[in-house]
C-alpha cells in the first residue's frame, strides 16, 4: 500500500499561526524553568515553538513541574490555534487530490502540531475528516514533529503496510516536516509559501518541491 501523511497548516490550509507572537508570550512562561533546571538559554533563544516544547519535555525532571509547565504552554498554543481559526483558507486542490488517492487505494493520515479542537474543527468545517484513516494532533503526543512520535503512531495503525517505506510520503511545507520525514526514513514533499521560505526549504533537500498540491496527482500517480 502507498501511504500519505499530510501535515495540516501550510499544507492543505495557508499558513496564518503567529509565530513571533505566541514565542514572545511562552518566554516568560519558561523563565522559572530555566533557572530551577539551568536550561540551556542559547538553545532556548534559538528554538522555534515545536523545538521549545520538546527541549522543555526532555529536560525538566520533575513531573508536576513539567505538567504545570506544558500545560500553560498548550494554553497559549490553543489560543494561537484559535487566532488561526479565523484566518485559514483551505487549498483549491486538496479535495481533488486526496479523492483520487483514496480511490487509488492510498492510505492517508494526517500527523500535526496543531491542537485536537482546531484541528477536528477545521477538518468538519472543510469536510475533510473521512478521508484520513487517522489523525494525530498536538494533544496526541508528548513531543511535537520534528520528532517522530506522532508518525510511529501512525505506524503501528498500519502496521505491515509500513513495512515498504519507499511506498510512504509525507507532505508538508517546513523544515519541521522534511526532518521529521528523514528521521522516519521516509519520502518527503514540500509545498513552498507555508512556514519556511524557498530558500531555506531547497537548503534541506526534500524529495519534492511542489509549487500547488495538484502536482502530487502526477508525482503519486504515476507510481
Amino acid at each position: 500500500m502507498n501511504i500519505a501523511i499530510f501535515d495540516f497548516e501550510g499544507t492543505l490550509v495557508d499558513f496564518q499561526w503567529q509565530l513571533k507572537a505566541a514565542m514572545q508570550e511562552i518566554h516568560p512562561l519558561i523563565e522559572r524553568c530555566i533557572t530551577s533546571y539551568n536550561l540551556d538559554r542559547e538553545i532556548i533563544a534559538r528554538a522555534d515553538y515545536c523545538r521549545l516544547y520538546n527541549y522543555l519535555q526532555k529536560n525538566i525532571t520533575e513531573h508536576k513541574f513539567l505538567s504545570e509547565t506544558i500545560t500553560r504552554i498548550d494554553a497559549v498554543f490553543d489560543f494561537f490555534d484559535a487566532d488561526a481559526i479565523l484566518r485559514w483558507k483551505l487549498y483549491p486542490e486538496v479535495h481533488s487530490l486526496l479523492s483520487k488517492l483514496q480511490k487509488a487505494g492510498w492510505g492517508l493520515a494526517l500527523d500535526s502540531n496543531v491542537g485536537r479542537k482546531a484541528l477536528d474543527k477545521m477538518l468538519g468545517k472543510f469536510s475533510l475528516t473521512n478521508y484520513f484513516d487517522l489523525t494525530i494532533s498536538r494533544d496526541d503526543v508528548s513531543l511535537l514533529k520534528p520528532e517522530i512520535e506522532g508518525l510511529n503512531l501512525i505506524k503501528s495503525h498500519y502496521q505491515n503496510q509500513w513495512l515498504d517505506t519507499g511506498r510512504i510520503y509525507m507532505v508538508g511545507d517546513s523544515v519541521t516536516d522534511i526532518e521529521t520525514a528523514r528521521k522516519a526514513g521516509i519520502n518527503v514533499a514540500i509545498l513552498i509559501n507555508g512556514e519556511d521560505k524557498t530558500e531555506r526549504l531547497q537548503t534541506h533537500k526534500p524529495d519534492y518541491l511542489i509549487n500547488s498540491l495538484s502536482e502530487l496527482e502526477e508525482i503519486f500517480l504515476s507510481h
